[in-house]
Formats: structure tokens, C-alpha cells, sequence
């Protein structure tokens, strides 16, 4: 692989974390916002992103790239997203002493660390993520503007990484 095909793959997939992270920060936002009517930065970054949401759809990229069917992309990302944050929530508990999330009072939730309800968000989120962000993605990163793009988006990963930094 060329030089430049790998800065332009790795640039797209850096942009598909970033957006998915940005897109579960603003979910996460939204939801205790609406269940308990505040704000509360659910973040673990100084940046508006959850990282695990940018893990989960490239981990969901991988696993399900030769699945075609919206409905088999639902439900494999439903299945899988539930494992990742089941496993996710004994690794933060067990092994750093840290609670982020609870479903504690959601309907059809297992030990209060995932719920149907939420599995089925994720299902969604992934499949249109997946079904629609991807493609449109993709289909700039084989544009005349790729390079352009992909020079933006390391230049905006400097920018992120040097914000963390200065602020830890």
C-alpha cells in the first residue's frame, strides 16, 4: 500500500471514530437531559466525545463489513454493542474502581448495566451510522478532495490531541 492510500485510510477511519464519538457524547447528552432534566457532561475527554462509541463502530465496521442487510447490521450490532458495554462496565468497575453508567429504573435492564431499551438505540445508531454516515465518508475519501480531507482531518486530530493534552 502506497504512502498515500494508507494516510488516506487511516485519516477516514480516525473521522468515522471521531464522528461516532461525537454522535454518542450528543446522544449520551440528550438522554440525561431528557430522563433527569439536566446537564451533565457525560464525556470522559475535555473534547464532546465518548471514546466507546468510536470503538464500537469501528469494532462494528470490522465484524459486520460483509453484511449487506440493514436488518442483519441491526442485529448484530444490537448483540454486539450489548457485549462491548456489558464487558465495558466490568472492565471500568473491576479493574479502575469507576461506575459511568447505571440503568438502574430502565425496563428489561440486565444488573443495571445494560437495558433492552438502550441495546436497541445502539442497533439503531450503528445501523444508520453504518448504512448512510459511512457510504457518504467513503465516497469523499475517494473524491478529488480526499486529500484535502484527510490534510483537515489530521489537522484536526493534532488540534484534539494537543487540547487533551494542555487540559489533563
Amino acid at each position: 500500500m502506497s504512502f498515500k492510500k494508507a494516510y488516506l485510510f487511516i485519516t477516514e477511519y480516525i473521522l468515522l471514530f471521531a464522528l461516532a464519538s461525537c454522535i454518542g457524547w450528543l446522544y449520551e447528552m440528550v438522554c440525561v437531559w431528557l430522563l433527569y432534566g439536566y446537564y451533565f457532561d457525560r464525556g470522559v475527554l475535555h473534547l464532546p466525545m465518548c471514546p466507546i462509541y468510536g470503538f464500537g463502530v469501528l469494532l462494528l465496521m470490522f465484524v459486520l463489513r460483509t453484511v449487506k442487510n440493514p436488518f442483519g447490521i441491526f442485529l448484530g450490532s444490537f448483540l454486539i454493542a450489548s457485549g462491548v458495554e456489558l464487558t465495558a462496565s466490568y472492565i471500568l468497575e473491576y479493574g479502575f474502581h469507576r461506575i459511568l453508567w447505571s440503568y438502574e429504573g430502565w425496563p428489561l435492564s440486565f444488573q443495571d448495566r445494560i437495558s433492552l431499551v438502550s441495546s436497541l438505540i445502539f442497533g439503531i445508531m450503528a445501523t444508520v451510522f453504518i448504512k448512510l454516515v459511512k457510504p457518504q465518508i467513503d465516497k469523499l475519501f475517494k473524491s478529488k478532495h480526499a486529500a484535502a480531507a484527510a490534510v483537515i482531518v489530521s489537522m484536526l486530530f493534532v488540534a484534539g490531541v494537543s487540547w487533551e493534552m494542555m487540559h489533563r
